[in-house]
């Protein structure tokens, strides 16, 4: 569902005030208004050959991020680019800035900024003849007045700017499995009533009970710097990332990485869930700990 209002982009730069009566003054200036229905569907914004946005709130069974996409007529990259989020699961109550394009809805945050500045922050390199065409794509993505070609032009504070073929680089925490859905959890982060030890005691990671032999990625990409039997955990993986932070995957069946490899998130096979160390069946014990090696719990480093 549509959280706020339609908003309608034209050509940022201008305040509702200076709108003349007719319609052909109308496409000259920015405006951001409320035409039609308080929740407008996403076919309307997917229909329209104009660049529209809105916010949207998640509602239950909205479970996919490119699909809400597809439906607004835009693309999963330009969702991420635009919120700044990685989307890896959406949940009820998520609130998203949709678009019907694709690209990045930048949002003007100080008064004043001219065409001239996203040009040089956002364009290619080379000479000015490179510049003129990136202002061209600029200027007719965004329907600005042909004058924005020729003279400096100024957007204000609060503007929206869409800035075509911007791509989102993430490399934030995921689940470590293929399937990218939430998993049961049968222990979570915190003090828990141990089941073999049989005291109470603190639980330093998420517990994911899988098939044996289920196979396990790294949940963001870094070196191994441990690899091989470690305690309680049986057969370890411990991966250090580049932010200093670090995760580790236990109570593995198989391991297939060494101490110094690289790894990809989502990508390099590290090992198989097993039952290994102390452990009452199939799981994978799961573990994220911050720069000092003082665990934190994984499920709210998801996505970020």
């Amino acid at each position: 569902m549509i959280a706020l209002a339609l908003a309608v982009l034209l050509a940022p730069g201008a305040s509702a005030q200076a709108v003349a009566p007719s319609a052909a003054m109308f496409q000259r200036f920015s405006v951001l208004t409320a035409p039609g229905p308080d929740e407008p569907s996403p076919e309307v914004l997917a229909r329209s050959r104009r660049l529209l946005y809105a916010e949207h709130r998640v509602g239950e069974g909205e479970t996919s991020a490119a699909a809400l996409a597809k439906s607004y007529g835009s693309t999963l990259s330009a969702f991420q680019v635009t919120n700044d989020k990685e989307f890896e699961r959406l949940y009820p109550g998520m609130r998203v800035i949709v678009l019907n394009r694709d690209g990045e809805l930048f949002e003007v945050r100080k008064a004043s900024v001219t065409l001239d500045w996203f040009v040089k922050r956002f364009g290619p390199g080379g000479g000015e003849d490179a510049k003129r065409r990136f202002r061209e794509v600029l200027v007719r993505a965004n329907n600005l007045p042909g004058i924005a070609l020729l003279a400096p032009y100024e957007l204000d504070k609060g503007d929206r700017l869409l800035i075509p073929g911007m791509k989102a680089s993430f490399d934030t925490y995921r689940f470590p499995f293929e399937s990218q859905a939430w998993p049961r959890i049968s222990s979570r982060f915190g003090y828990r009533f141990h089941p073999i030890l049989k005291k109470r005691r603190m639980h330093d990671g998420l517990d994911i009970p899988k098939p044996y032999g289920t196979k396990v990625y790294p949940a963001r990409s870094g070196r191994v710097t441990m690899a091989g039997w470690h305690e309680g955990y049986g057969m370890l993986i411990e991966i250090r990332h580049q932010n200093g932070e670090s995760t580790r995957y236990g109570h593995l069946s198989k391991i297939f990485v060494k101490p110094g490899q690289l790894v990809r998130r989502g990508v390099t096979l590290i090992g198989l869930v097993g039952s290994t160390g102390i452990s009452t069946g199939p799981h994978l014990h799961f573990e994220v700990r911050d720069k000092n090696g003082k665990p934190v719990n994984p499920a709210a480093k998801i996505g970020r």
